[in-house]
């Protein structure tokens, strides 16, 4: 792989040839060391293409060091279009975030729409082991919410989504 700089350099040019190259130099070369810079980039990017690319880069990286990078950084902004962007990296990666159920139904229900859309998304795509008592408190927490007419489909999406995982545990 050639040095970050230039391939950074590819990244910000804005033009899909370049990017396209630099993505694949990261694919076969790079280590789990380069995400914190991959996650900067994609919070900060404006390119509609880059975004693209870097989200699916990102959700292709199984190292289990992964799951603690991303969410260090979705509980560290505030911003509801970086939280969406992480949340989208998050579901589309299929790695395990069950330990995080917490954190994406608070963002289910105090994010922006989109954030909330996304910690649905993540929620409803869960794949790891869920204790039956956390499952339980997190459907009590969303069924006892306010929530606005858009958000309460998604609410209960997810609160069907959870039971339907806890009744299978029980089977």
């Amino acid at each position: 792989m050639r040095e970050r700089q230039e391939v950074f350099q590819d990244l910000r040019g804005g033009l899909p040839g370049p990017i396209d190259r630099a993505i694949q130099e990261i694919r076969e070369g790079a280590d789990v060391s380069i995400v914190p810079e991959l996650l900067d980039m994609l919070l900060h990017a404006h390119d509609v293409y880059l975004v693209s690319r870097l989200t699916a880069l990102l959700a292709d990286v199984k190292e289990p060091a992964m799951t603690g990078l991303l969410m260090d950084r979705l509980v560290a902004t505030g911003d509801g279009e970086e939280q969406a962007r992480l949340l989208r990296v998050c579901w589309e990666s299929a790695l395990d975030f069950s330990g995080y159920l917490d954190v994406f139904a608070g963002l289910l229900l105090a994010g922006d729409y989109i954030t909330a859309l996304e910690a649905a998304t993540v929620m409803m795509h869960l794949n790891g082991d869920i204790a039956a008592g956390r499952r339980a408190r997190v459907i009590r927490q969303l069924r006892e919410a306010s929530t606005d007419e858009d958000r309460t489909f998604l609410v209960e999406e997810v609160i069907q989504s959870l039971s339907r995982q806890e009744m299978g545990d029980e089977g």
